[in-house]
């Protein structure tokens, strides 16, 4: 039986919760006027799967120190921001089971709140000269803008997964490898290191996406967020893709009408359950074990330690979370 998101972290040694003291003293500290919107964003956590692998990635090819630390608050507090203005563009009303910023106060709110962040992630790393996880960063910032930016383009109803990858390679794997690369760095790995171990931290990111567009698609209740959100904003994700690609071409017609319909409660779940009974989220699933083997075998080539095992549960974590 696979361990818990817990016990995981406390086999690799890592305490979270006094990462969660850390990161509460960090934010604590804030004394702008953003300061109540900052409490309210971290008091609704997330499950820290991003500072988890910076701290594993750390502990396979060195030590996790205070350079570690300090990469996963920043790392953290960045992601956070992120989420802030995706709520923003995908008008959603709720994260993590709660109200976002953007329903309670507001897009102009929350879009400062989310610069804010942003900007203080970066203000910490250059007060401690940590002017490589800066480097190391900012090409994802801007990697995380350009996938957003393609999945706004709804005009046309691509099933390509060629297209699909492309734009979570930027939207979500690049943060995830860029967590991995980051921590050994912190660690002191080599420049083939870091690389090595940024393309399994590619791989991962994209399990990782794959299993939350299912999650969209599920309806199970745990997610913390709308079900059929991606559908609401005309997202083709990797379920529709694997229904898509099951249909005949009269039922892809029948489809491609539903999708053109407008979106309504009642027209969000027909949509949802013809991707469901085409075979989307078995087909999904399927293809994040495929990349879970490509994972596997990269981590075999890593040095043996008992680390290495934790990062295969963590990748087999991400495939079976409920949210």
């Amino acid at each position: 039986m696979l361990p818990s998101f817990q016990e995981i972290s406390r086999g690799i040694g890592i305490d979270l919760d006094s990462y969660e003291k850390l990161l509460a003293d960090t934010i604590g500290s804030d004394s702008s006027n953003f300061k109540y919107l900052i409490d309210k964003t971290f008091a609704t956590k997330g499950k820290r799967i991003r500072p988890l692998l910076v701290y594993l990635s750390a502990n396979i090819f060195g030590t996790a120190n205070t350079h570690t630390d300090r990469a996963a608050l920043i790392v953290e507090i960045l992601h956070n921001a992120t989420l802030i203005h995706d709520d923003v563009v995908d008008e959603a009303e709720l994260r993590r089971n709660q109200p976002t910023i953007n329903a309670t106060q507001g897009n102009k709110v929350a879009v400062l709140t989310g610069d804010y962040l942003m900007a203080k992630a970066i203000g910490m790393a250059a007060s401690n000269g940590e002017h490589t996880i800066i480097d190391m960063l900012m090409p994802t910032v801007c990697s995380m803008s350009e996938g957003e930016l393609m999945q706004l383009d709804t005009d046309d109803f691509c099933t390509d997964e060629k297209r699909y990858f492309d734009i979570i390679f930027r939207k979500t794997v690049s943060l995830i490898a860029s967590c991995m690369k980051i921590g050994a760095y912190t660690a002191g790995a080599n420049a083939e290191q870091i690389n090595a171990i940024g393309k399994i931290g590619e791989k991962i990111g994209y399990i990782f996406q794959i299993k939350d567009d299912m999650l969209d698609y599920s309806a199970n209740g745990k997610t913390g967020k709308e079900s059929g959100n991606d559908i609401k904003e005309n997202k083709v994700t990797m379920p529709l893709i694997c229904a898509w690609n099951n249909m005949s071409h009269r039922e892809q017609a029948d489809f491609l009408q539903l999708w053109n319909s407008p979106r309504t409660a009642e027209n969000i779940e027909q949509i949802r359950k013809a991707v469901i009974a085409k075979g989307g989220l078995e087909g999904s699933l399927n293809r994040a074990n495929e990349i879970k083997e490509e994972v596997f075998v990269l981590i075999d080539t890593l040095p043996n330690c008992d680390y290495c095992t934790y990062l295969k549960q963590i990748t087999e974590y991400i495939i079976e979370r409920e949210n």
